[in-house]
């Protein structure tokens, strides 16, 4: 909720808070729900607006997200010992594949606003997309797009000269990706832009702890290894070993103004 109240501050836009109701007879007995929310609020949180749809979690607050056309979907976990710890549980990977909006995963209390972003890219067009979306959201935020390559056959990753021309052919890939994005040359001076050898769960990680950043972005639905790391039961996966939070940019998102 922190971020959330966060996020609305530095954005001037309104707090809605959605709690899915899926028992209506449950909530006739103690607090009213507006109570039970105001509980849980942070102090001087000021204005915001709170929705109770009826349902199932994943299938209610994705209805009123769609409904209310959001900046940004904020979801909080409450540990990481496994997928099962998840707020909601399956409802994250449910409301990642079902949601058009960005989806914002808390995994640490905020102590300032994003300075740093990783993001992970297979530079895709969906992936091109998806950073002009954060650039948008986070327009003071410096960016790190980090793709992952890897060598693709055993016998060869022993042979440097193979590693090396397969590098350079990724960094020229890089280099015309951050050419063809959409955004201020303020921003691209400033963006960084790596490509590691390896898994991207791996290559993502090193970038994390390189750049201390708080947020990783993942914006793939292209080709590529983070392709398959956000499709189907991977995307849990992914939540999970990242401890830092983690925004997911959907394929269909084209806009976050």
């Amino acid at each position: 909720m922190d971020r959330a109240v966060q996020l609305a501050r530095e954005t001037g836009r309104e707090l809605v808070v959605v709690h899915a109701v899926e028992d209506p007879d449950v909530i006739r007995v103690g607090p009213s729900l507006e109570e039970r929310v105001a509980s849980v609020m942070p102090e001087n949180v000021g204005d915001y607006r709170c929705l109770f749809p009826e349902g199932s979690a994943p299938a209610a607050i994705a209805q009123a997200v769609e409904d209310e056309d959001p900046f940004c979907l904020v979801i909080g976990v409450a540990r990481y010992n496994s997928v099962g710890d998840f707020l909601l549980g399956t409802a994250v990977d449910m409301l990642l594949r079902r949601s058009p909006y960005p989806v914002l995963v808390a995994k640490e209390r905020p102590r300032a606003a994003y300075e740093h972003i990783v993001i992970g890219t297979d530079l895709s067009d969906a992936s091109k997309r998806g950073v002009e979306a954060v650039v948008r959201m986070f327009p003071q935020a410096q960016l790190h797009l980090v793709h992952a390559f890897h060598v693709p056959y055993e016998a060869w990753q022993n042979a440097e000269y193979v590693r090396n021309e397969l590098a350079a052919a990724a960094q020229e890939q890089c280099d015309g990706f951050t050419e063809q994005l959409d955004i201020s040359q303020a921003c691209r001076e400033q963006m960084t832009m790596e490509q590691v050898e390896g898994s991207p769960l791996t290559a993502i990680n090193r970038t994390i702890r390189k750049y201390d950043s708080h947020l990783c972005a993942l914006t793939s639905h292209g080709y590529g290894g983070l392709r398959q790391a956000l499709i189907g039961s991977t995307v849990s996966d992914l939540l999970k070993t990242l401890t830092i939070d983690t925004l997911v940019i959907h394929p269909e998102h084209e806009s976050a103004a």
